[in-house]
């Protein structure tokens, strides 16, 4: 409560501070009337300050009553700053054009306004003023065009450098896919040469069974038969004579 009345108090005192520094300045001479418009605006300039200390603290009043009664004065003293703030401008306004006044009536007839009278020297100067004015105001607008154009093409480069992100990302995923690939490929690779050598294992062992079998036929044979090639009496009958019987009646049936 205590801290919403100090700033109550200093908006009071500052305002009705920056009215009297405007009343002097309107009822005074030039040198006066400047040094009064600038502690004006330097009050001015701390008045704004203070005024939004004072609505902050206007916010945090509990008492529903006592906030609508703060709000009200500040809304007051507002209204008053920004008559004010309306009042000095109008006087610097007024104070630089009766400088202009001046200047081209100490200019005489060798100034470059000499040929004409106060007003209309003022009226010339300030022509010329407004003149640079556009200067400015068309530089600006160059240089906003430029930022404008800088604008773009930063947005068009961040466009770029999006894509080529995305395109960046779409390579790396497709080289770890070709990386799985290939794992997979090793694995497969691997695992076709474990399976051809169970292969050829395999293949190996029959041929040698086959080889075994047809060893011990061919023992059997040489061990049984006479020396003339003539088998013994009482001999089992040879392999070979039982395949070409069984071939021989294969063909008797067939006839």
């Amino acid at each position: 409560m205590a801290d919403v009345q100090y700033w109550d108090d200093t908006l009071t005192d500052e305002v009705q501070s920056i009215r009297n520094l405007l009343n002097t300045a309107e009822s005074n001479s030039s040198m006066e009337r400047a040094s009064a418009l600038d502690r004006a605006e330097k009050k001015l300039r701390a008045a704004q300050g203070t005024k939004r200390s004072y609505k902050m603290e206007t916010r945090l009043v509990a008492d529903p009553r006592t906030k609508q009664m703060y709000e009200n004065k500040l809304s007051t003293l507002s209204d008053e700053l920004a008559r004010c703030s309306n009042d000095l401008k109008a006087l610097k306004s007024g104070a630089q054009r009766g400088e202009l006044f001046v200047g081209a009536k100490r200019g005489g007839s060798g100034g470059e306004y000499g040929d004409m009278t106060g007003e209309e020297a003022g009226d010339a100067m300030i022509n010329e003023m407004n003149t640079i004015q556009d200067k400015t105001k068309s530089s600006l607008h160059n240089t906003k065009k430029m930022v404008a154009a800088s604008k773009e093409v930063g947005e068009a480069t961040m466009e770029e450098l999006l894509r080529q992100r995305e395109q960046i990302r779409n390579i790396d995923n497709e080289a770890m896919r070709i990386e799985d690939n290939l794992k997979r490929a090793d694995k497969l690779i691997k695992t076709f040469g474990k399976r051809m050598a169970t292969d050829k294992f395999i293949q190996c062992f029959a041929i040698i069974n086959i080889l075994l079998l047809v060893g011990v036929a061919i023992y059997s044979i040489l061990k049984k038969g006479g020396a003339n090639g003539v088998p013994a009496q009482n001999s089992p009958t040879s392999p070979v004579r039982m395949l070409r019987g069984l071939l021989f009646e294969n063909d008797e049936y067939q006839h």
